[in-house]
């Protein structure tokens, strides 16, 4: 006899359907083992699927898994609200603070009802980041990009995550890019790289504070829509390039990123103690559901 699950589409960092990134939330995922999980976000090809299930431990709401096409993978901005939204969906949640259990600890997520929508904050413990090791033409050519299209208003760093945080000159420029996927996928690889995010301080909205293209080739995401994850880093590496303006260690503003591939996704970040030893980070969005149902296993 099938085994039925409850399965959950919904569009991230976005208040209306078909624009924001796409995530996956498989609910009363106990007992999936990894070959099965596996499956299911290879057949569901979204840039990250939510296995919802028990916490393994009594100060936790839910163990949360999360899935690339090709891989587990240990942390997931938009994938985390993909998985929060559908408990919330089906009345598992409510307002307030939710505590999850994940492969990097346990993870706050706060959940604020507003009139208009409901905005979902992340907290994931962050570390600056560090200058970049890796050469930066072999990166450069893989990407497209020529050293004049490179910003010089930031450094190329790197995040706790793997993951490459590259200026570009605007939005011309970012637009414009072609990455050539199986050098990105080999350079990083080679470097031990997740992903590179590309990054305009020029935006499509005024007043937001950055535009960006995250790619992630070798883990089956050519590119992400919107990337919650990378944004934890990314805000302090916009303060520490005095992109954004701390004012007593706090700064709040809007980064973008999803308007060059049609589905243009808006993130809320706040910076706290940004300029002490331990800062934190808030990335909060929205979610739209766009398709319900159940897997039949």
């Amino acid at each position: 006899m099938a085994r039925v699950v409850p399965f959950v589409q919904a569009d991230i960092f976005t208040t209306r359907a078909f624009a924001g990134n796409p995530a996956g939330a498989v609910l009363d995922a106990d007992g999936l083992g990894e070959a099965e999980m596996g499956r299911i976000a290879a057949e569901m090809r979204l840039a990250g699927t939510c296995f919802v299930a028990r916490a393994t431990r009594a100060d936790a709401a839910y163990r949360l898994i999360y899935r690339s096409p090709t891989r587990e993978i240990p942390y997931s901005g938009h994938t985390t609200l993909g998985g929060v939204h559908a408990l919330l969906e089906a009345g598992r949640l409510g307002p307030g603070e939710a505590v999850f259990d994940t492969a990097i600890g346990l993870l706050p997520v706060s959940i604020e009802r507003r009139a208009d929508a409901t905005v979902m904050w992340l907290a994931p413990k962050v570390e600056p980041p560090r200058p970049l090791p890796a050469p930066l033409p072999p990166l450069l050519a893989a990407l497209g990009l020529s050293s004049q299209t490179v910003g010089d208003w930031a450094r190329p760093a790197v995040t706790a995550d793997a993951d490459v945080l590259l200026p570009i000159t605007g939005l011309d420029a970012l637009r414009a890019l072609r990455p050539d996927m199986a050098a990105l996928a080999a350079f990083a690889s080679t470097h031990g790289l997740r992903g590179a995010c590309v990054v305009s301080r020029e935006t499509v909205t005024p007043g937001s504070a950055s535009h960006c293209r995250f790619f992630a080739p070798s883990f089956g995401i050519p590119e992400d829509i919107v990337t919650g994850s990378v944004h934890s880093p990314l805000a302090l590496w916009l303060a520490d390039a005095g992109v954004v303006s701390l004012r007593g260690g706090r700064a709040a503003f809007t980064a973008e990123q999803g308007d060059t591939v049609g589905r243009p996704g808006r993130l809320a970040i706040e910076i706290e103690g940004g300029s002490g030893p331990a800062p934190r980070v808030r990335v909060g969005g929205s979610a739209v559901t766009v398709l319900s149902g159940s897997l039949r296993l």
